[in-house]
């Protein structure tokens, strides 16, 4: 009986760490915040002061492309040190937050990545622009507990007139049209295209963090 009992705690025990484990869209919000807390003291202040040394990976592409002209894409890569022995002088990094802006002719995007320590992704931000026929913007978040989705949501640009640029995006006008735990067919493309755009970004910071001198 009484192995019987301390069998039933220890079950009890495990569960209850599993659960505790697990992500929820509010955890993943906090995390978020804590991030952008964060990295916002890395930013210049209007003084050009910084709170603490900028660390990250910035990658700037000009291209001209094929039936679109002039493209120009800014990914930045913000990481975290993983844990290494004391004698270590220089801990193996791991991907935190990504986000890249961009343009296809006059299609301009937007869109953040949230990592995990085992470079998992936990949150997409994207605003897109292809998700409607008319080319009006869209927000599309995504929040995981690794591979399962937690919730989806889109928002639509209100006070769109084709003529609102990234840089304004403070003015812009978002309006919830949908909110719930699957992806409908509308927005199917453009979230598989962030998800794998998560794993691109996670493949390239690989390929910098080991080329970079130290």
């Amino acid at each position: 009986m009484k192995k019987t009992v301390i069998s039933i705690l220890l079950c009890a025990a495990f569960v209850m760490s599993v659960q505790a484990q697990k992500r929820t869209v509010e955890s993943i919000r906090q995390t978020y915040a804590e991030v952008h807390e964060w990295i916002s003291h890395m930013m210049p202040n209007e003084e050009g002061e910084t709170g603490m040394p900028p660390e990250y990976y910035e990658l700037n592409v000009i291209q001209n492309l094929p039936g679109t002209g002039p493209h120009r894409e800014v990914v930045r890569m913000f990481y975290g040190e993983e844990e290494a022995a004391e004698d270590v002088i220089y801990p193996p990094h791991y991907l935190r937050f990504a986000t890249a802006k961009y343009n296809f002719a006059a299609r301009e995007f937007y869109e953040e990545y949230l990592y995990d320590e085992k470079g998992r992704v936990m949150f997409i931000y994207a605003i897109t622009p292809d998700a409607d026929p008319n080319m009006t913007p869209y927000e599309l978040r995504m929040w995981f507990d690794g591979k399962r989705l937690l919730r989806f949501t889109a928002k639509k640009c209100e006070n769109f007139k084709g003529d609102l640029d990234i840089s304004t995006l403070s003015k812009w006008i978002f309006k919830e049209v949908y909110s719930g735990t699957d992806i409908p067919e509308m927005y199917q493309l453009e979230a598989n295209r962030c998800k794998d755009r998560a794993l691109r970004f996670l493949e390239m910071f690989k390929g910098i963090d080991k080329n970079t001198y130290l």
